[in-house]
């Protein structure tokens, strides 16, 4: 990796990454390195034209669920309830296989066929989060009947709590003395604020005082019973969501192996989309293996169509017989572009990615490569001992 530091490839790698939706695609891509075989850089040539057509869909499929996969995926293997915030994550990686498969079916290219085939069904866990939680991760009250009934029933008791708190308060003339006209909770009671040392005016329980001790909050007598009564409603409540969430979690938990499956798919498919991106902001194309040969044609550096549209491509050729290549021109003049771009079509090749020339392009798989990279002087020396083995085998070839 150090060697190719002189032909741009960590740039390029800091680039792809940023198109990747998900830190564990992001990852992977920073080490991204070459494949064994050509076979397999061919593979990964394919996977990331089909990517290209969902992108030129205009849609661009997250992955961003995949981040917090494990936190709820562990959980589920071990049989365990799963808490509303992780229900929610869990919400967003079907939303997203939902989107992905959606995408791949749109298709019949091999690779897209099998996505779409191969993804889990998620529309069935996904609806059975909808029914027990809100899209921001809230407890619906309907999502049973018998919790559609408890809430009505606290609803009925809180405000005949309020009806009852505004007798107590013109029955005893308590308006002077309250700190303000709200009434509010602690620890599941419903209290009224008094003003410090008012309290001795009616019966009841100091529940809290405020942090400036000016207020304490006070349940008034006459509303206990019906604050114990609110109160039960709401233990049966958190018991029936109890409830709702365990059989949830146990069904999501038949779920696991889809899960599994469909995180590696998602995972993948986030790591292609990433590749396919740079490759249309490249103008990049698939090249073919060769044995003997390195034609490249309309050969660009990258970066620099990054940066730019005008970029002047250059067509290289080396054959058994074309083994020399000799760059000669001003400074600046481009020389070393060039020879970064040809390296870096080499590599990205062998590294399963378009690179940036023509389909009709030719290379060899390399399973190794060299970046020699040097001073002025040392160019300059390796230059004079050339022209002197240049002129040597001119002499010979004339006798």
């Amino acid at each position: 990796m150090s060697e190719l530091r002189h032909i741009d490839w960590p740039e390029i790698l800091s680039h792809l990454e940023t198109l990747a939706s998900s830190e564990l695609a992001r990852e992977s891509l920073r080490r991204l390195g070459p494949l064994k075989t050509p076979e397999e850089a061919l593979r990964s040539f394919d996977e990331i034209e089909e990517a290209q057509l969902i992108l030129n869909m205009g849609r661009r499929p997250q992955m961003e669920s995949l981040d917090l996969f494990n936190t709820w995926y562990e959980r589920l293997k071990r049989q365990g309830v799963l808490k509303p915030l992780e229900l929610k994550d869990v919400r967003r990686f079907c939303m997203e296989v939902v989107d992905l498969k959606s995408a791949a079916e749109s298709f019949t290219s091999p690779w897209l066929k099998s996505l779409g085939e191969e993804l889990m069904d998620a529309k069935e866990p996904l609806s059975a989060i909808d029914q027990l939680m809100t899209p921001s991760g809230e407890i619906r009250t309907d999502a049973s009947e018998a919790l559609a009934s408890l809430f009505k029933d606290k609803q009925e008791m809180e405000r005949e709590l309020q009806g009852a708190l505004n007798k107590l308060v013109k029955k005893h003339g308590l308006e002077p003395i309250l700190q303000d006209r709200f009434v509010t909770n602690r620890e599941g009671r419903w209290v009224v604020p008094v003003k410090s040392g008012q309290q001795h005016h009616f019966e009841g329980i100091i529940h809290d005082s405020s942090q400036s001790k000016q207020t304490v909050f006070m349940e008034p007598q006459e509303i206990v019973d019906l604050n114990n009564q609110i109160r039960k409603t709401e233990i049966r409540i958190e018991r029936e969501i109890e409830i709702l969430l365990t059989e949830l979690s146990q069904y999501l938990s038949s779920q696991v192996l889809g899960f599994e499956r469909s995180k590696a798919l998602l995972f993948h498919a986030d790591i292609r989309l990433a590749q396919a991106q740079f490759a249309n902001q490249i103008q990049a194309q698939p090249c073919s293996f060769v044995q003997d040969r390195i034609y490249l044609v309309n050969v660009r550096h990258p970066l620099m169509v990054l940066r730019s549209d005008k970029v002047v491509a250059n067509h290289v050729e080396f054959t058994a017989e074309k083994r020399i290549l000799l760059l000669s021109g001003p400074n600046a003049g481009g020389k070393t572009v060039l020879l970064k771009a040809v390296g870096l079509a080499t590599h990205m090749a062998r590294c399963g990615l378009l690179i940036c020339a023509d389909d009709s392009s030719q290379i060899p798989f390399f399973r190794d490569m060299k970046v020699a990279v040097g001073d002025e002087q040392s160019v300059d020396q390796n230059l004079s001992t050339f022209a002197a083995h240049l002129k040597t085998l001119t002499e010979a070839t004339k006798v």
